[in-house]
């Protein structure tokens, strides 16, 4: 998640009545050191202040680590009737879609997790490199295109947000850039790794997009 979309969430998530939208489903969560750490922007512009309002956010990995509340997979039905046990008004699903290859499948799942009248803030990549995690399908959907995979639902807010450039982003933390150059000068090492980073530099001083939405159950 880029900075600016981190900031489009907070802002428009804490617009909504919070009796209407939480507790809140953050489906693909990661881990507690991504969001503090590795992009700590997500703490600060999204997570903290919802927290901060006594509002309460479960996070959902497949994988367990520490900042993961539920660890599964929605495509198991015994899981998800797990999930639905604590009723959750909306979901949170940033940066997943272009990374399965079932996503109308995952698009009806999320849906059945809420309630009608209840909100999905769902967000990815408008114009982003290839970033594979395992896959990516290249997914880069218009705001119309990403809210017709969710029938049944109307759109409250939506915008193609500005992000900046690589450049922007590599350099906000010295340390990271270091390694994204070193990493340059190691094509033996982790090859599929290596022509991911050969491939960004062609976005070196190209603006990432991101398309956010926000939808209500109807």
């Amino acid at each position: 998640m880029l900075p600016p979309e981190a900031k489009w969430l907070g802002h428009h998530i804490l617009e909504l009545d919070s009796a209407r939208a939480f507790p809140m489903l953050n489906i693909g969560s990661s881990t507690g050191r991504f969001v503090t750490v590795d992009q700590p922007w997500i703490e600060g512009e999204l997570f903290g202040p919802i927290r901060q309002r006594g509002l309460t956010v479960l996070n959902c990995d497949m994988k367990s680590a520490p900042g993961v509340d539920l660890v599964g997979d929605l495509s198991d039905p015994k899981f998800l009737a797990e999930v639905a046990t604590h009723r959750f008004k909306s979901v949170l699903c940033c940066n997943l879609l272009e990374h399965v290859e079932n996503r109308e499948a995952i698009a009806a799942m999320l849906l059945s997790v809420i309630p009608k009248g209840g909100y999905l803030f769902v967000s990815g990549p408008h114009s982003y490199p290839h970033h594979p995690d395992p896959i990516d399908t290249m997914y880069r959907p218009s705001v119309e295109e990403l809210a017709k995979l969710f029938p049944g639902t109307r759109v409250v807010a939506s915008e193609i947000v500005d992000c900046g450039t690589y450049w922007a982003y590599a350099t906000r933390t010295p340390t990271k850039f270091v390694k994204s150059v070193v990493r340059l000068c190691l094509p033996f090492y982790q090859p599929k790794a290596w022509r991911t980073a050969v491939a960004r530099l062609g976005w070196l001083f190209r603006d990432f997009q991101a398309v956010c939405v926000v939808l209500e159950k109807v």
